[in-house]
């Protein structure tokens, strides 16, 4: 199936149901479940979310699983296994309907590693069952050569796809959650750095990245691979020749969200394309062509900064923001604190968590929010810390949209419409 076919039954599926969702506009923001609470929950660990509302957090040792009625643990300590702390919002988990778990790891007591230990992407399932290693090595020492990425993918279906990368050497893997995984680019001088990564059930995995430019050294951008070894002239992208590091996201139909706290353009086969700051949807297109992006929210209504962003499969994108006047000032540093969670253009109706939201119960005057996932349930993932010595620091919660996605349903189906018809315009010539 091509690029073109991926996006066109997508669609044809969305037009038929559309004619049985409401355009009503909902204000208020959605209800909330707490899933789970802690003093030991990894507050830089984005919580994963399936599409049966299992909610799946890191502590130094172990997962912690909430379905908003039962919690559970499960022990990583007798593996040796261990999420080491972040300065960074990572994903480093991630879980599906079918009760598979994956996620990457460091086991400091791995045997030939030493001293430093191994680090790796491991299997385990919402029953608990130990551990299995999808693939690990050997660390070769604090900052040297390749070692898996803070951030791991995984898809409905089960496609797990992650990045060892670190200045040319490494790879970029990509397989079933059962296993094997295996190599799909493998670092050069060319694809040199990887950030963020994600992956689909059609086997497309968008990373973030810093690659070798053709036509003017060191570069950033979304590269799209699918097949092994692909050459940077047969890829999509969703973004290129940047200098940003933007947050990203893929769904099923291959749309990439990401955020961008600079304004920045793209020199495209001579021409220059540029932006504001905002959060953006791509319909990747080959690399050194034209991109095509719709702008989700910018920073005009009241936003003036935003971080992380993730998408479903019709199109929903939810990101945190930070707002004018809000908890902090509106500077483009990557740790910064957001006042909440938002899936549109205008923060009031548009948001999801907020601060000074009373049904956030004890930390409804949190010291930070992060985003976890939106699921295909519409429900959304996030967590929040609060320093007050009588509250548990972190809680876990579960967002649920169903009652206000149905206009975001509608902007989506449209923007993948238009994307469409200037796809087959452009490929019949007829496209200025």
């Amino acid at each position: 199936m091509d690029q073109l076919q991926r996006r066109v039954l997508p669609a044809v599926f969305l037009v038929c149901a559309c004619w049985a969702v409401s355009t009503s506009h909902a204000c208020a923001a959605p209800p909330f479940t707490l899933v789970a609470t802690g003093f030991d929950l990894q507050q830089s660990a984005r919580p994963a979310l399936a599409d049966d509302g299992t909610v799946v957090a890191a502590e130094p040792e172990g997962l912690v699983l909430g379905d908003g009625v039962t919690v559970s643990f499960i022990d990583l300590a007798p593996s040796g296994l261990m999420f080491s702390p972040s300065n960074k919002s990572v994903r480093p988990v991630q879980v599906r309907s079918a009760g598979d778990i994956v996620f990457a790891a460091d086991r400091f007591a791995a045997t030939g590693c030493a001293p430093y230990g191994a680090r790796g992407v491991y299997r385990t399932d919402t029953g608990g069952s130990p551990p299995a290693t999808l693939f690990e090595e050997c660390i070769e020492g604090p900052s040297v050569g390749e070692k898996v990425g803070p951030h791991v993918s995984m898809s409905p279906n089960g496609t797990v796809a992650f990045s060892s990368i670190v200045s040319s050497e490494g790879a970029i893997h990509r397989g079933p959650v059962a296993g094997p995984v295996s190599l799909l680019r493998s670092g050069s001088g060319t694809f040199y750095n990887t950030g963020e990564i994600g992956g689909n059930d059609s086997g497309q995995v968008a990373v973030q990245m810093e690659y070798g430019d053709p036509f003017g050294g060191l570069k950033r951008g979304i590269l799209i691979f699918e097949l092994v070894e692909q050459a940077l002239t047969e890829i999509d992208t969703a973004l290129e020749r940047v200098t940003i590091q933007p947050s990203i996201a893929i769904n099923s139909a291959g749309e990439v969200a990401f955020s961008s706290n600079f304004d920045f353009s793209m020199d495209i086969d001579g021409t220059l394309y540029s932006y504001t700051k905002g959060v953006y949807v791509s319909d990747p297109t080959l690399f050194n062509t034209e991109k095509m992006l719709t702008q989700i929210a910018d920073a005009a209504g009241g936003y003036c900064g935003f971080g992380r962003v993730d998408i479903n499969d019709v199109g929903t994108v939810v990101f945190e923001a930070q707002l004018v006047g809000g908890l902090s000032a509106c500077t483009p540093d990557p740790n910064a604190i957001y006042d909440g969670i938002f899936m549109g253009s205008d923060p009031v109706n548009d948001r999801i968590a907020t601060f000074n939201d009373a049904a956030l119960e004890a930390h409804r005057y949190f010291d930070e929010i992060r985003l976890g996932e939106i699921n295909n349930s519409d429900q959304v993932s996030f967590l929040t810390t609060y320093s007050e010595p009588l509250v548990e620091p972190t809680y876990i919660w579960r967002a649920e949209l169903s009652e206000v996605r149905n206009e975001r349903f509608i902007e989506g189906l449209i923007r993948r419409w238009r994307n469409l018809i200037r796809r087959l315009l452009e490929r019949w010539g007829l496209f200025p």
